[in-house]
C-alpha cells in the first residue's frame, strides 16, 4: 500500500520517520521552505514560480507538472486571513502570508496524500474541517494527534478502502 503522508519541514517528528522505515507511509514534501530532508519523496508542486528558492534545475518534475490544481483557489479562499494583503498576480489573489500554506496543501492533493501533518493551528489546522471535505485527506498536527493518526492508518489497512490507498 503506497500511504503517502505530506509533512511540512516544522511537523517532521521522529515517530513519522520510524513510521516510513517500517514501510508504513511514504513521506512526501515539497521544498517550498528549504531542502527536503532526506528520506522524504519531492510532491508534485503547484504554482512554482522563478522566484520560488529552493527549486533547481536538476529536478526531474516536468514543468507543465508545476500548476495550480483546481483546488488552489478554493484553498486560498478557506485559509486567507481576513485583514492579509492580497497580492493580484497571473497565479490568482494572493494573500501575503497564507500562500506557502495554500501550495503545500496543493501540492499535497496533486500528490495524492491521505494525511498531511502541519504545526499551523492559526492558518490550517482551525480550517481542518473545510480543508478535509475539500482536498479528500485529513489533517494532523505531529504532537497532538498521533494516536488519532494511528487509528486512521489502522483502519485504513483494515478496510482496504480506495480512499485509503
Amino acid at each position: 500500500m503506497d500511504f503517502r503522508v505530506y509533512v511540512e519541514r516544522n511537523a517532521m517528528r521522529p515517530w513519522l520517520t520510524d513510521l516510513k522505515r517500517q514501510g508504513k507511509i511514504v513521506l512526501v514534501l515539497f521544498p517550498y521552505d528549504g531542502h527536503n530532508p532526506g528520506g522524504v519523496q519531492i510532491a508534485i508542486p503547484s504554482v512554482v514560480t522563478c522566484d520560488s528558492t529552493w527549486v533547481t534545475l536538476d529536478m526531474t518534475i516536468p514543468i507543465s507538472d508545476m500548476d495550480a490544481s483546481e483546488k488552489l483557489e478554493p484553498i486560498r479562499k478557506i485559509i486567507r486571513r481576513d485583514n492579509e494583503k492580497r497580492i493580484v498576480a497571473p497565479a490568482g489573489l494572493i494573500g501575503e502570508e497564507t500562500e506557502g500554506d495554500a501550495r503545500h496543501l496543493d501540492s499535497a492533493y496533486k500528490s495524492g496524500c491521505r494525511a498531511f501533518f502541519t504545526t499551523d493551528k492559526t492558518d490550517i489546522l482551525r480550517h481542518a474541517a473545510e480543508l478535509e471535505a475539500l482536498l479528500g485527506f485529513q489533517l494532523f498536527h505531529p504532537d497532538e494527534d498521533r494516536d488519532r493518526f494511528m487509528a486512521f492508518i489502522r483502519s485504513c489497512f483494515a478496510s482496504r478502502e480506495p480512499i485509503c490507498r
